[in-house]
């Protein structure tokens, strides 16, 4: 074809054209993503595309991705138009990017609004299949598709609910029919629900505690959308919490209780100091054919249960003085086994497991005694009337963090070796809330129980450093396991009692209590020896001061007023450095006693005590006369 020279045009003109009736809209942008072309805005041409765009914040996102060397593509409003852009990096020969080119393809708004459609629906499906909660779709209660995390909370498979094999009602269980049925309501009246807590059924029928919430696509419907939340360690954190919170109450209580009991065994104990000492002081002076000696007795028997029962009130306490040796743990119950079968019913046989070669225990021999008794009776009065079986075991058990996490977890139990106490009854058992009360003080089953037998042998065993489980189900018996940490040293025989016992010299008795002071002087005065008397610590130092050489034993109370016990015994042994001293207490002063008589030339005198008691340590302390 021949073109008139004149009436040509030039290739700019042809160029601009094409552009102007072309439905394509070109753009290239350089590596740092200035335009460098733009054919339907020229006034974009040498501006950056992240300035002109810095309201768009998706074209800046694809803006992004291009520039860092990926294929994208979005759709576009411009000046009225929708263009479908597709965006490719430009690069090298040698593959280093050297900046973009844009294609916008004009689209007709159906075209536009149904691939923004396509768009927006796989943004919501990455956003339902990453989710970290359970989404599930249903329609007239049959889910028929789920996330991942829907389908592992629950336990199934994605197959099985694609499928529709997973009804609601084979996941919601009963017991929350109010709390749905409210929720159905605040569907029906606004589309959606509040979320609210509820279980779950897993597929293999464990109760999955979740936090629920949902809506509906259409209230003319049965179709929707529900979401689930596991809230699983939340309850767990939960139900510790509220156990810590139980525990924490629990041994408040027991604190209160325990400084209520001390300080009332400590009070009654200086009464029946005198009543005791005095009754048995009174009984060795009468003939043996005199009548008054079996209301005397009468006396002494009253006033010996009396002091059992405080000896029990301070073993609840903790307060309860211990002398703590050494000691074969099967070898104490074998001794006690012959009083134990003539205190039982006939009709309950008593069986020994003992363990043989066990490593020895740090106890006091008397209130060990007072557990295996304690634990034995009240099994024996499980039977009832009935036949039955009381099992005594011992052994060793070596325990490590997890053990005494589930199994002593309300304890205050370190891992390691410990000998172990079980005592197990083939009797009625006991019902949940019977349990959860047995070492209440005062808490009783029996006609004529005190309820002090069991609080006390919680306070004895947690005063040895031990533990105490109890396992038992109504019909099923029941089985007490004791622990005590196992120690290194050989168990020691009992020493023998030494016979009869007449002494001599001046003897000071240090105590704020009249009663004790008046019946210390007669039974000391009964067994030869010769009285002074101080009501304090301080008027005692005063007083033997004054007669050091001529003193041969201080009788000195642990707790006084003006001065105590401890202090007074620092300043006698400042006067004095080998004075015996025979320490004297309602209730123990542990650490202050165990201070003193780390010092040596001591002895522990529990208040009340019978002028036996008296006499076993004056026979420790001070040689016998010749």
């Amino acid at each position: 074809m021949v073109v008139d020279g004149r009436n040509a045009l030039t290739p700019e003109q042809m160029l601009a054209s094409v552009i102007e009736m072309s439905t394509v809209a070109l753009g290239i942008l350089d590596a740092d993503g200035t335009f460098l072309l733009s054919t339907s805005y020229p006034q974009l041409i040498g501006v950056n595309a992240f300035t002109a765009f810095a309201a768009h914040p998706a074209t800046l996102g694809h803006l992004r991705r291009v520039l860092d060397g990926e294929e994208t593509e979005w759709i576009d409003e411009r000046a009225g138009r929708s263009y479908q852009v597709k965006a490719r990096p430009i690069r090298h020969d040698d593959g280093a990017l050297r900046g973009a080119v844009l294609v916008g393809t004009v689209i007709d708004a159906q075209v536009a609004l149904s691939q923004q459609l396509v768009a927006s629906e796989a943004r919501l499906r990455r956003i339902v299949d990453s989710n970290m909660v359970g989404i599930m779709f249903y329609d007239d209660g049959t889910i028929y598709e789920a996330n991942e995390a829907f389908a592992r909370l629950l336990g199934y498979d994605a197959a099985d609910i694609a499928a529709g094999a997973v009804e609601w009602t084979a996941i919601n269980p009963s017991g929350f029919e109010a709390q749905d049925a409210r929720a159905r309501e605040e569907v029906e009246e606004r589309g959606l629900c509040t979320p609210y807590e509820k279980e779950l059924l897993h597929r293999d029928g464990r109760r999955v505690p979740v936090m629920v919430g949902g809506a509906r696509f259409d209230r003319s419907r049965s179709a929707g959308v529900a979401f689930a939340l596991d809230i699983s360690d939340a309850k767990r954190r939960e139900r510790e919490r509220d156990e810590l919170q139980a525990k924490l109450l629990h041994v408040q209580k027991l604190e209160s209780l325990g400084v209520l009991a001390g300080g009332i065994a400590h009070d009654f104990n200086n009464l029946l100091t005198a009543i005791l000492g005095g009754a048995a002081t009174a009984l060795l002076s009468l003939p043996d054919d005199s009548p008054a000696r079996v209301d005397i007795d009468a006396v002494l028997g009253a006033a010996r249960r009396a002091a059992d029962l405080t000896r029990q009130l301070l073993a609840y306490s903790g307060k309860g003085h211990f002398q703590v040796k050494p000691l074969d743990l099967s070898r104490t119950v074998k001794e006690l086994a012959v009083l134990l079968e003539t205190t039982i019913s006939r009709r309950v046989q008593l069986r020994l497991e003992l363990g043989s070669g066990l490593p020895a225990i740090a106890a006091d021999s008397s209130q060990l005694q007072q557990i295996i008794m304690n634990l034995v009776l009240n099994a024996a009065e499980a039977m009832g009337d009935e036949v039955g079986t009381v099992i005594v075991a011992t052994g060793l058990q070596e325990l490590d963090a997890p053990d005494v996490d589930l199994h002593f977890a309300t304890e205050a139990l370190a891992p390691g070796r410990y000998v172990y106490l079980e005592v197990h009854d083939t009797g009625v058992g006991m019902e949940p809330h019977t349990l959860a009360q047995i070492f209440d003080p005062f808490f009783t089953t029996k006609f004529t129980g005190r309820g002090l037998g069991l609080a006390a042998v919680q306070g004895i065993v947690r005063a040895h450093h031990g533990a105490i489980r109890v396992d038992s189900e109504p019909r099923r018996g029941s089985t007490f396991k004791v622990l005590f940490p196992a120690t290194t040293e050989p168990a020691l025989e009992p020493a023998p009692a030494r016979a009869g016992y007449r002494g001599a010299g001046l003897v000071l008795v240090i105590d704020d209590d009249t009663a004790v002071r008046t019946t210390l002087r007669r039974m000391l005065t009964h067994f030869g020896f010769s009285v002074l008397e101080a009501e304090n610590g301080q008027e005692g130092i005063d007083a033997f001061r004054n007669r050091a050489a001529d003193v041969v034993l201080v009788v000195l109370d642990v707790t006084m007023p003006v001065m105590g016990g401890e202090e007074a015994f620092r300043e006698l042994r400042a006067v004095r450095a080998d004075i015996p001293v025979l320490l004297s207490s309602g209730h123990d002063e542990i650490e202050a006693t165990r201070r003193v008589t780390a010092r040596g030339f001591t002895a522990f005198l529990q208040k009340p005590f019978a002028p036996s008691d008296l006499v076993a340590k004056l026979e420790a302390l001070l040689p016998r006369p010749a």
